[in-house]
């Protein structure tokens, strides 16, 4: 609002002749005025705006110089007959308030000089504010939400500006520009540009729906690469009302809540920000399959209704492909009562890189059947001569209960498929079978026997040079002319070498047994097609330890006889000791390379009878205890 405010300045002379200070008081003359333009304007303004110049021109007709004419911008009326200031331009600094004063002199330089001052508002130019978004390649959508200016103009690049409205959201096409200025525009002519920048968006790609699972009362969507530049919805099609869902452009997969019915059809909609109407693609469309199953007389019938035209169809169990067939679907081959199996359906549309899949998942717990696996028992001896069984049921690798039988009795009933035999009596001989039950109380037949070899050996001659080895006929399902035995040694590292070739007899006479060895340990492996190696008892061949220690000896220096040594076979431990007549301990020896020369400590050998003591430990942990005398002579 303008206002008019007209004062005389009184120039009061003091009493020495000097001018006294003015005074402001009210002046009707209508011939003092001022106007303020902008630069090049003719047109008078009535508001100001920050950071703009305008010309101040006198308007009182009474062509007074401009150099007689001096203003004040302040925020009130100043009544400062010194100021100087006689600049006609003027830019605001701040938003509000300002009094422009206008100090002119009278023409009679006996009048008093007139200031006249006028009250404008100054307002702020903030940038316009407005909301840019990227639509599709070739157009932005520009909403100016400025609340300031009066007008606004909308340039995209280059291109004339467009006048637009507030809160409206308009499409404009971009060509190759980068660039949206928006400017705002007050009535009093005052303006303010505002730029962004923006990256136009890439051309749309039609997305992927690659997966549903349905499972658990859920249904699981994977979906192919997805731009960030664009909005999606998961829509289920099917006509008006059909429930949507947004998917984040950072996802990969989404899991929404199935249907009441398992059933429904989808699709994902790419759209635009800006005109989803307009800009919009949609995927394939995949459709979520059901699968039911029932159990009876040991058959799973799994039952479903292709929901995926031109699908191809596959049912797998526990992650293994069933053979081709149509719903209904009777599995019955490698099932056994009272276990669950899973199966899942699998409708592939498309192949490569466009198939698209769906599934669905179903418990089935099997009821009882008539006739069950048969299973299977295979028996080896360990190094322990112990039986270790190891049970197979075909097409069930646990569950249910085994009841293993030796020599036709109940040996033990477990749900473990292996099983030690430590109580063996070795000969007696053993056959083994086994027999299953499952969860539903119905019990197999036995299965074949199985009969591990049973060795035994002994030595073929008085010292043990050779070793005689004899041997049960393997028990087993395979052929008995497809067994071949192989005879084996224990080392002294504990370790096992073959000491025949492979064998159909059932006899082997070894003729060069380790020298080192008095206990000599044998083992058979029969080998078969179609069977791991069993081995069979492990059988030992004791052979005497002996020691040989002459009557006398002579340390008299001539080469023969001069030291007394422990000789004999399997001597590896041993204690050797020699006393004189008094009971007196003269030497020792625990190996075969520690000899007596016949003397005690630094003593010469004395002549005469001496005691010897000989003990031992043999490798069947038998002690050996011999004595006897030893004489020293010449």
């Amino acid at each position: 609002m303008n206002t008019k405010l007209l004062f005389l300045l009184a120039l009061l002379l003091c009493a020495a002749g000097a001018p006294a200070l003015a005074q402001c008081v009210p002046n009707p003359d209508p011939t003092t005025n001022f106007l303020v333009y902008r630069p090049g304007g003719s047109t008078p303004v009535t508001e100001l705006c920050v950071g703009n110049v305008y010309r101040l021109k006198d308007a009182s007709g009474r062509n007074i110089p401009p150099a007689l004419v001096r203003y004040a911008k302040l925020p009130a009326l100043t009544c400062n007959p010194a100021d100087t200031d006689t600049s006609t331009f003027y830019t605001p600094a701040a938003a509000g308030t300002v009094v422009i004063t206008q100090n002119t002199p009278s023409a009679d330089p006996l009048k008093l000089g007139v200031i006249f001052g006028r009250s404008f508002v100054v307002r702020a130019l903030p940038d316009p504010s407005f909301v840019l978004t990227t639509c599709s390649p070739g157009v932005v959508q520009v909403t100016i939400d400025d609340q300031i200016y009066d007008q606004y103009l909308v340039q995209i690049g280059n291109a004339p500006a467009a006048p637009a409205f507030r809160n409206t959201p308009t499409p404009y096409p971009t060509g190759s520009a980068t660039t949206v200025r928006v400017t705002g525009i007050f009535l009093n002519g005052c303006t303010r540009e505002a730029t962004k920048s923006f990256t136009p968006k890439p051309a749309a790609v039609q997305p992927r729906l690659r997966r549903l699972d349905a499972l658990n009362g859920s249904f699981t969507f994977q979906f192919g690469p997805l731009q960030t530049d664009y909005d999606y919805l998961l829509q289920q099609t099917g006509g008006p009302g059909q429930p949507s869902f947004p998917v984040s452009a950072g996802l990969a997969s989404l899991t929404i809540p199935a249907t009441p019915d398992g059933r429904g059809c989808y699709r994902l909609l790419l759209s635009d920000a800006c005109s989803p109407s307009v800009t919009s693609l949609a995927s394939n469309e995949l459709c979520a399959e059901t699968l039911t199953g029932t159990s009876a007389d040991g058959r799973n019938i799994l039952t479903w209704t292709p929901a995926n035209a031109a699908a191809t169809y596959v049912l797998l169990r526990n992650g293994v492909a069933l053979p081709a067939g149509a719903s209904p679907y009777s599995d019955s081959v490698g099932i056994t009562c009272g276990v669950t199996y899973r199966y899942r359906l699998e409708a592939t549309v498309g192949t490569g890189a466009t198939a698209a899949v769906s599934t669905a998942e179903t418990s089935v717990l099997t009821s009882a059947r008539q006739m069950l696996p048969v299973p299977r028992v295979f028996a080896s001896f360990n190094p322990r001569n112990q039986v270790q069984l190891t049970a197979t049921v075909p097409n069930l690798p646990a569950g249910g209960q085994l009841l293993y039988l030796r020599n036709g009795q109940p040996l033990a009933t477990t749900a473990r498929r292996t099983l030690l035999d430590s109580t063996l009596v070795l000969s007696q001989g053993a056959c083994y079978s086994v027999r299953f039950t499952d969860a539903c109380g119905n019990q197999s037949a036995a299965g074949a026997s199985f009969c591990p070899v049973l060795l035994t050996a002994k030595a073929a001659d008085a010292d043990g040079t050779r070793a005689q080895l004899t041997w049960s006929a393997l028990g087993s399902p395979v052929a008995p002319g497809t067994v071949r035995y192989t005879v084996e040694a224990q080392l002294a590292d504990g370790s096992w070498r073959p000491v025949s070739a492979a064998l159909t007899d059932l006899e082997f006479l070894d003729l060069q047994p380790p020298t080192d060895r008095q206990l000599l340990r044998y083992r058979v492996a029969a080998s078969a097609p179609g069977q791991p190696v069993s081995y069979s008892n492990v059988a030992s061949v004791p052979r005497q330890l002996k020691v040989f220690l002459p009557t006398a000896f002579s340390p008299n220096g001539d080469g023969l006889n001069d030291v007394l040594e422990v000789k004999g076979r399997f001597l590896t431990t041993f204690r050797f000791v020699v006393v004189d007549r008094n009971g007196q301990e003269v030497f020792r020896a625990t190996d075969r390379t520690q000899t007596w020369n016949g003397r005690i400590g630094n003593e010469p050998p004395v002549l005469g009878a001496y005691v010897w003591r000989f003990e031992a430990t043999d490798e069947t942990g038998q002690r050996v205890l011999q004595h006897g005398t030893i004489t020293i002579v010449k």
